[in-house]
């Protein structure tokens, strides 16, 4: 393993994929590997409202605009951050939507793509002992999410890497190309490294805060044992995937970039949780459990309209918060349009081939359900959403011995699903 005491910066460290490359930097691959973790974010956020650990070596700075011209962004970085010459490896996590709710598919490319340059051109102009940049990308590589032309694209999974890009005209629109055609550029003849990382569908708070908002609203509504169904399409329920978490996704990029840099130097990487393709019919189940509900299939509506539902239930919302002294959360129409995509339109087989990334000798993996259990546990850490031990105890309180015993049938049951 390569020398300890790095400096490590992470762009975007407040998103879902930042904050996990920043709390895994403090301990893996030991917990003195990195001297440094320096997060980037756009708004003005604290390592504690981030939810970072309490850490020396965590610094957080925020109002760096990457959407500016290339030398503002370098003015920005040099005045805000010191020691800037100690960074040796840097993790890009940023992305913006601001127009992802609207047809401006390639609005939202070009922000991407002139963010990404200015991170990449700015840390290499700015940080002489760089040593490798991180590019985190997705299965939208291989064309899964170009939901205006897929009967264009055809996916044969399991997705490899070296799958030919989606050709233009039905391709045009994904900015992932171009991030990697710039960096590629930017590393000729430089003496830093660089890798792409795939993910699929991330398993965090945009697509699963409100969904576990919901759930959780709904256990306070209908009770213990209540049925919930499967809010999105049959298709939906149905198709098979590999889905990756937070925190297996910045392992895996920081595994690659400290451990195997040379191997995974200008490469391609899928990373999902395990090998074996899941669907949402076997996800749903373990899912809903944790709030101790009875998940089934779907309905015939196609979307089951939970958004709708939570806007309808707001009274019952706050009281809910009064009873486990949550914090509020406003959701706003951008968080439900994440979930109805995910459950309506993500509707085809495109598990990954992990056989690369394993190759090269990042194994490990998570059981089903694993990952959306840690995040709901981390949720219920920051009084989002009940505790599942603290829902069993409100109701054991009101009601009789039965329900306890199914309290602890329950608790059974989710030892055995989080192994």
């Amino acid at each position: 393993m390569a020398d300890e005491g790095k400096t490590a910066l992470v762009i975007g460290a407040s998103g879902i994929s930042g904050w996990a490359v920043a709390k895994n930097l403090l301990s893996y691959p030991t917990a003195t590997t990195f001297s440094r973790v320096i997060g980037l974010t756009h708004r003005p956020r604290t390592a504690q409202e981030i939810g970072l650990p309490q850490d020396s070596r965590v610094e957080i700075y925020s109002g760096i605009n990457l959407r500016n011209d290339l030398e503002d962004v370098k003015h920005q970085m040099r005045a805000r951050i010191p020691n800037l010459e100690q960074v040796t490896h840097m993790y890009y996590c940023a992305y913006s939507n601001a127009t992802a709710y609207t047809h401006q598919v390639m609005e939202i490319k070009d922000i991407n793509v002139g963010m990404t340059y200015n991170a990449v051109h700015a840390t290499d102009a700015l940080c002489p002992e760089l040593e490798f940049v991180v590019l985190q990308t997705g299965t939208n590589n291989y064309g899964v999410a170009c939901f205006q032309h897929m009967d264009h694209i055809q996916l044969n999974p399991p997705l490899r890497e070296n799958n030919p890009r989606v050709p233009s005209p039905y391709g045009d629109e994904i900015f992932y190309y171009a991030q990697v055609d710039l960096i590629s550029s930017a590393a000729q003849g430089k003496s830093w490294k660089w890798c792409e990382v795939r993910p699929d569908q991330i398993v965090g708070m945009t697509f699963l805060e409100p969904l576990a908002l919901y759930l959780a609203l709904y256990r306070y509504v209908n009770g213990p044992g209540a049925v919930v169904k499967f809010p999105g399409t049959q298709r939906n329920f149905t198709y098979t995937w590999t889905e990756s978490s937070q925190d297996l996704i910045s392992k895996s990029e920081i595994y690659l970039s400290v451990i195997k840099p040379h191997e995974a130097n200008g490469e391609a990487f899928n990373i999902a949780d395990a090998g074996t393709p899941s669907s949402w019919s076997m996800k749903w189940p373990v899912l809903t459990s944790y709030f101790g509900l009875n998940g089934v299939g779907p309905g015939d509506k196609g979307w089951e309209e939970i958004d709708v539902w939570w806007n309808e239930h707001q009274h019952d919302y706050r009281q809910m918060c009064r009873t486990y002294s949550l914090v509020p959360r406003e959701l706003s129409s951008a968080s439900w349009i994440f979930c109805k995509v995910g459950f309506t339109l993500l509707d085809r087989n495109r598990e990954l081939c992990l056989d690369k990334i394993r190759n090269i000798g990042f194994t490990e993996e998570l059981p089903l359900g694993k990952a959306h259990f840690l995040a709901f546990d981390r949720m219920a850490e920051n009084k989002l959403i009940p505790s599942s031990g603290a829902l069993y105890t409100s109701f054991s309180r009101l009601e009789d011995g039965g329900l306890m015993e199914d309290s602890l049938t329950y608790s059974r049951r989710t030892e055995l699903t989080r192994g």
